[in-house]
């Protein structure tokens, strides 16, 4: 049987290093890099550039996600640390989280390689456009809070733990669709759209936005179409994918980090008032029919969706949850344990004061506390959590008809 839920567009093989102090701190060094040159927005067209970047972030406190002009420094930038393989993409982290909880699931993939084949588990059914194997690996770095390099050209420390994401990657480039997506379309209940953020052609960007409103024109009366947003490595392009799927998704939903970016400020996720005035700005500015908002502290819903969408937030609160504090190879068991946490005090106050507005539901984060957190992903696992709630509900309520 075919799943009811299309996680799309693309998929990809994650390189995750280890963060260390003194392997930083000796490239600084070594690139002569000063405090002053420090910039998230540099174009990244070597190894030097790639450590400005990351300690940028890093001061920071900032997540994100980065064009790399030269494939070659993603090759040999991870070997300087110790590393390992996984699987990332928005889509097949949502997927593996979805399979955890039970609801069977479909990835679109744009490569594949033994890597792939290996790791991406078996009840995970597959569509894919690629028509040859293909290694294109993303660099993913880390950082806890309080992680520091220090010279005597510059001091960082990073005020709270956070991930980057380091991309050259053609397939998720070109973005080919696989003709399947149309062949599933009708019995589809669920379609995630995500991955064009990585496109760089505003032709191409063009001819798969075409494709996506094929697919959902065919889906069932009642599905839902989910866009996540994702740092756009042509922010032109971001803005025309955007205004497209404010036309064609039901729910738009990003983190705090892609939030800010659409507002062009930071705000205080801590004072409700403010939080509910950058919601409202924000569903405007796009478009938004309803607008997800995951963060750190809460998750939030804007628009005729929010109520309904209450128990799916809270299922991803969990799953983000559970990935923070257990990281790949969480169990169900594990979600339960974490479901049974406490919430943040002054989150839950946040909500409670959203709340008061009709067409807003907010599920405050819950009390994490490791010493050894994973921040890669959870946006991703944030999203499976809440589809996986959300289809789960779905087919109970298509079993009961």
């Amino acid at each position: 049987m075919t799943p009811e839920v299309l996680l799309g567009f693309g998929g990809n093989v994650d390189v995750e290093i280890t963060w260390d102090d003194a392997v930083l701190t000796r490239l600084a060094v070594e690139h002569g890099i000063t405090d002053d040159e420090l910039d998230t927005a540099i174009e990244i067209t070597d190894e030097r550039s790639l450590v400005i970047s990351i300690l940028a972030f890093a001061r920071a406190g900032h997540g994100g996600e980065r064009f790399v002009a030269s494939a070659s420094v993603l090759e040999t930038f991870p070997a300087r640390f110790d590393h390992r393989w996984t699987l990332g993409g928005t889509g097949i982290r949502a997927a593996l989280v979805m399979q955890t909880l039970g609801i069977p699931s479909m990835v679109h993939l744009v490569s594949t390689n033994d890597i792939m084949r290996d790791l991406l588990p078996a009840g995970v059914h597959c569509l894919s456009s690629a028509s040859e194997d293909s290694l294109d690996p993303h660099v993913i770095v880390q950082f806890r809070q309080g992680a520091r390099v220090r010279t005597d050209r510059l001091d960082v420390t990073a005020p709270k733990a956070n991930r980057l994401i380091y991309v050259n990657d053609p397939p998720n480039r070109d973005l080919v669709l696989s003709d399947e997506i149309e062949q599933v379309a009708p019995s589809l209940n669920v379609l995630l759209v995500t991955g064009l953020n990585s496109m760089q052609d505003a032709g191409l960007v063009a001819d798969r936005l075409r494709r996506i409103a094929r697919v959902i024109d065919q889906m069932p009366d009642g599905g839902l179409v989910f866009f996540e947003d994702a740092g756009q490595h042509v922010p032109a392009l971001g803005q025309q994918v955007l205004a497209a799927m404010a036309e064609l998704a039901d729910v738009i939903s990003m983190n705090e980090d892609e939030l800010f970016g659409h507002l062009g400020r930071t705000v205080d996720l801590h004072d409700a008032a403010a939080v509910e005035g950058a919601l409202r700005e924000a569903q405007t500015q796009i478009g938004a029919r309803t607008l997800v908002v995951h963060t750190q502290h809460w998750a939030a819903a804007l628009g005729p969706r929010a109520q309904q969408l209450r128990p799916a937030l809270q299922a991803g609160v969990v799953a983000a949850g559970t990935r923070y504090l257990v990281g790949d190879g969480a169990t169900r068991a594990d979600h339960e344990r974490t479901a049974t946490l406490p919430v943040q005090a002054g989150s839950a106050v946040v909500a409670h004061q959203l709340e008061q507005a009709d067409d807003v539901t907010c599920v405050p984060a819950l009390e994490l506390r490791t010493d050894t957190p994973t921040t890669i992903g959870l946006g991703d696992t944030f999203v499976g959590g809440l589809l996986a709630a959300y289809a789960g509900e779905r087919h109970s309520e298509g079993v009961n008809a």
